[in-house]
Parts: C-alpha cells; structure tokens; sequence
C-alpha cells in the first residue's frame, strides 16, 4: 500500500518543484490527494531503513524496466488477468516510479550543490529531459487501468472513488506526443540556463576572472572606491549576460506558450495555474491581488525607503556552526511538530546549510519519497538572515514530515513557510545577542514589506512579458519592461535605473519554475493573519499553524476558509493586513487614503 501512495505523491509534486509542471491532468490533483490522504498518515514510516543523507546514493533509473513493468501491467489488462495479479504489477509500477522520484530530488540537490559538477549536470539533464516521457507512460497505464473490464474493481480496491471518471477519456490526457516533446526542450533549456549561471567569466581589468570569485572578493570593501568597484563588477556580469539569458528565456516563453497550446489552454499563464500549480484560484484573481499591491502596500514601501529604514538595520555574522544550532533551539522551543522534526532531520542529516559560491543561487526542501524523508538545501550569506531563511525551509520540512509530503498546492506548502518565520520570532529569545533578535523581528517586517512589493512586481513582469509574446521580445525589451514594474511599485532608487533594468537576471523562479512567484505574496497574506492571531494571544498563532497542518487533501482556499482565516482575494482584505505592517514599522497615513 505505502507504494502507491509514494509513485502518486511524486506524480503530483517532483516534476512541480523540480521543473515546474507535472500534475497528471484535469482536476486529478484533487481527486488523488484525497485518496492519498486516506491512507498516508497510517500507512508510512519515516526512513524505514535509518539512513543517513550520505547513505541515500543516486543511480541512474532503469528506464528500460520501467517501460517493461508499465507494459506489463497493460499486457495483463489485456489478457484478463485477474485482479490481485494486474494491482501486484501495478505495485511494481509504483516502486519504479518511487525510484525515479527520488533519484530526481537527488540529481536536483547534487547539481545544486555545485553547479561546475560536470556529471551531476549531465544526470539532472537527463533526468529532467526523461520525466516527461515517464509520466507520459503512466498516464497512459492508467487510462489503461480505467478503461478496462477490471477498472470499476480498481477504483474501489486501489485507486480512489472517481477514478475511472477522471480516465475516462485518453483524448483529455494533457500528456501528448506533441506536449512531451515540449517538455523535454524545457528541461534542455532550464540546464542550458544552469550551465550560463553556473560559473560565469567576466572581463575585468584586462583579464577573465570567475564571476563569483570576483564578486566574493570586491564585497568587502570599506571604502567609495571599492563600493565603485563592486557596483562596477555586477554591471560587467550584467552586460555581458543580458543577451544570452535573454535568449534563454524567450525560447523557455515560446516553449510554454506551444506546450499550452498543445494542452489545449489559451495561454501559458492559464496552463501554470491550472496543470503546473492546481490552484483554485485565477489569473484574474491574482491581477486583482497585484493591484491591491500598488494600492495598499507600495505607499508604505515609498516611505519606507524614503527615510531608510531596510537599511538602518544591522544583521551581524553568523557562521554556518552557528547557524545550525540556533535553529535547533528554536525548534525545541517552539515544540509541537517542530522539535520532532528537527530530532528527525538531525538523526539522519537531512540538511546542507554550507555555504558556497559555487553553490546554486537559492534554498528549497524537497522530498526524497523512496525514504519519506524530507530534506533541506540551504546557501547562506554569513548574517542572522540565514536563520530566518532557515526557518522557512525547515517549516516546509516540518510540513512534509508531518504529513508525509501529502499533495497540495504550492501556494498551501508557503503558507507554512512563511508563517513559522513569523511565529519563531517569540523562540530566538536568548539564542542570538538580544540587538540581533530584535533586529530580526524589525527586519521581518520590513521583508514581508519587500515579499509583497517585489513578488507582486516580479509576478506583474512576467505576465506582461507572456502577454507580449516571444516574437516581439528581445532583451532591450525585457529590460524596459523590469525597470517599469521596479518604477511601478516604487523601488526604483533615483541613480540606479541602469541597474534596475536587469532585476529579471537573477530571479531563477522566472526561468526555472514559471507563474511560481505570486504564490509567495498570495500565500504571506495568509500567513500573517497567523502572526496577527500570535501578537492577539500569545501561542494562538502557533496553535493554529499546527491546528491547520495535520490534513488530508485540501485546496489552498480550502484550508483558508474553513480555518476560519480570510481569503488573500477578499475585497479590501489586503488592506488590513498593509495595517499591521504599517502599525509595526510607523507609517503615519491611514491606509484608507494610500493610493
């Protein structure tokens, strides 16, 4: 039973979190997550094995056997074969599938350990490039499955009620011949943008030096003439990488406008909502959200740049032996889920918090299903940033641990997150030099500030630029179009256009994970009516996060309503939530009048 909850967990989320799309079709999101959640929380068991990350080796997936044991169970399908012998070759299919999963986490998380890793770069490539056809074939199983003289006896035995509705038909399957091949030219794409990122040259002073290095180097200056140095650096990488990232993400743009097509979506926006992220809310939805933005918290973001307040904030060093440390002890603090968690992840090492300039520029949690075990990639700066940062990934962590990576959408999985940054700023009393908790505390607000202004606007730039199309794009008008959302949302420092132009350069989301970035503004709504309830009463706030994460398949607006919190696209919802952030850091004007 544990293995085809695995394969179908993986079918929903791998391909989500590792290349942006991968829900099996139509609202199957939905119907398996539930069936999903019927079964996972008795059925599991954490690490059964007891191993150690070091221990959890790659290799690379038989495709070959997999293809044969989906074949298998269609050739026995064909042949009536009876009903235990087709569901025990299905259970063969699944720890396939659970094999090929996992080694994608894998590859994912090796290749982002080091991005020169020539062999890990090749295997996350080839990986990636497969998944496509892998799901292709299960898909097609399953149609299989339902469309069989055995399939009502399937539901009810071993998939879930509806599901024979939900295969009823193969011509509704989005996995085509057409669509798979355009998913696999993304795949090709995202490593291409990998490889550009990966160590990058510049010209500097008359001689090729290593980006990063360079960069690692100039950022410690203590004079205007090393400050001009550094600024100048940036620009150098800049200019010199505008138009290869460029013409790496047009060619991701066409990729996702055709793959739609192919789908049968007007756009790719609408697909990302729909396939890639199962949302139960619109585009519609979120350009209304976006707008709220401009209206309610960039008056606030103005000022607050106005008289400097994100830069009157000091976050001292923190080294990566600190850091671990520190986010025990808020774990054990916090208690509940989390002190379990932490214990887990400790035992078995499921955590990389090194630094590394050569490391992939971003943190995540991913899953490792062949071991129900959760793990957290992390690239530090040095400050007691990271340990907030930390806390996000880990609220993840707990999250998957708790309900063993149970399927959900992206915008549900930020909302834990992002709360328990909020909600760890009460347990880091004590851990850290008292000026650096309350900097922190000062500093979330100040990034919950810059989640919503910079988000919306990153997620308001890529909409524009897929409305526009990839005929009529080049990289001159990429960059017109990031220095106006800069400009529209009000974070545009007057001497620093030229720099502004090139924000879309360094936010892998757009290239990697596309129509991803609303979800952080959309969800951190949610998350703050948490903290509202903590600052109310103190520990309802934690009593609610922990209330709300032991679930079976729910949608995000699900959770949110019968939570008894309020939808992020409620009218004038935004605005409350703009009250607190002004209340907290003083802004003076009634919100009522911001506009």
């Amino acid at each position: 039973m544990k293995k085809r909850m695995t394969v179908a967990v993986a079918l929903l989320l791998v391909l989500v979190l590792l290349c942006g799309c991968g829900i099996p079709g139509g609202d199957l999101g939905s119907k398996l997550g539930e069936k999903l959640a019927e079964l996972v929380q008795g059925a599991n068991e954490h690490n059964p094995d007891g191993l150690k990350f070091s221990e959890m080796h790659y290799a690379r997936p038989d495709l070959d056997k997999l293809s044969a044991d989906v074949a298998a169970v269609e050739e026995a399908l064909e042949s009536g074969a009876k009903l235990k012998a087709v569901e025990e070759l299905l259970d063969v299919c699944m720890d396939d599938y659970d094999e090929f999963s996992t080694m994608y986490s894998l590859a994912n998380i090796y290749n982002c350990k080091d991005l020169r890793d020539e062999y890990f770069a090749a295997e996350y490539e080839w990986i990636s490039t497969e998944s496509s056809t892998v799901s292709q074939l299960f898909d097609e199983m399953y149609y299989a499955c339902a469309g069989s003289p055995l399939g009502a006896e399937l539901e009810e035995d071993y998939f879930w009620e509806g599901f024979c509705e939900d295969y009823a038909d193969p011509d509704d399957s989005y996995y085509n011949d057409e669509s798979v091949a355009l998913m696999q030219r993304e795949s090709e794409l995202v490593s291409r943008y990998r490889d550009i990122v990966a160590d990058p040259v510049i010209e500097w002073k008359g001689e090729e030096v290593a980006f990063y290095e360079l960069l690692e180097e100039l950022s410690d200056y203590s004079d205007v003439q090393g400050y001009y140095d550094y600024l100048g650096a940036l620009m150098t990488y800049y200019e010199t990488y505008n138009e290869p990232l460029a013409e790496v993400y047009i060619d991701l743009m066409r990729v996702h406008e055709d793959m739609a097509k192919a789908m049968g979506f007007d756009t790719a926006e609408e697909m990302e909502f729909v396939f890639g992220f199962d949302r139960d809310y619109t585009p519609g939805d979120a350009a209304v959200f976006i707008d709220d933005v401009k209206t309610y918290l960039v008056p606030i973001s103005v000022w607050a740049e106005e008289r400097g307040l994100s830069y009157s904030i000091t976050y001292s060093p923190l080294s990566a032996e600190d850091l671990y440390p520190a986010l025990r002890g808020v774990a054990e603090s916090i208690g509940h889920g989390c002190a379990e968690a932490f214990s887990f992840m400790d035992k078995y090492e499921l955590c990389d918090y090194e630094p590394s300039v050569y490391k992939a520029n971003t943190s995540f949690q991913t899953y490792l299903s062949m071991y129900d075990a959760p793990f957290v990639f992390l690239n530090p700066e040095g400050t007691t940033r990271d340990l907030v940062t930390f806390v996000h990934e880990f609220g993840h962590f707990t999250d998957s641990y708790t309900n063993f990576d149970a399927a959900e959408t992206i915008d549900l999985a930020e909302v834990y997150s992002q709360a328990l940054e909020f909600l760890s700023l009460s347990h880091m009393d004590g851990l850290l030099p008292a000026s650096d908790v309350d900097a922190l505390r000062t500093g979330k607000m100040l990034d919950a500030l810059d989640t919503f202004i910079q988000q919306a606007s990153f997620a308001d730039f890529e909409s524009k630029a897929h409305a526009i199309g990839p005929d009529e794009l080049t990289a001159e008008k990429l960059n017109e179009l990031a220095l106006q959302a800069t400009r529209d949302f009000g974070y545009c420092p007057e001497g620093f256009e030229e720099f502004m132009q090139y924000f879309w350069m360094d936010i892998t989301h757009l290239f990697e994970y596309p129509f991803y970035v609303i979800s952080y503004p959309v969800s951190l709504d949610v998350a703050m009516q948490l903290y509202v309830l903590e600052v109310g009463e103190a520990g309802s706030g934690l009593d609610k996060y922990f209330e709300m994460m032991p679930r079976d398949y729910d949608t995000f607006m699900e959770t949110v309503t019968e939570n008894g919190l309020e939808s992020p696209f409620a009218e004038g919802g935004l605005a409350s939530i703009a009250q607190v952030i002004a209340d907290t850091i003083g802004y003076p004007e009634p919100i009522a009048q911001a506009s």
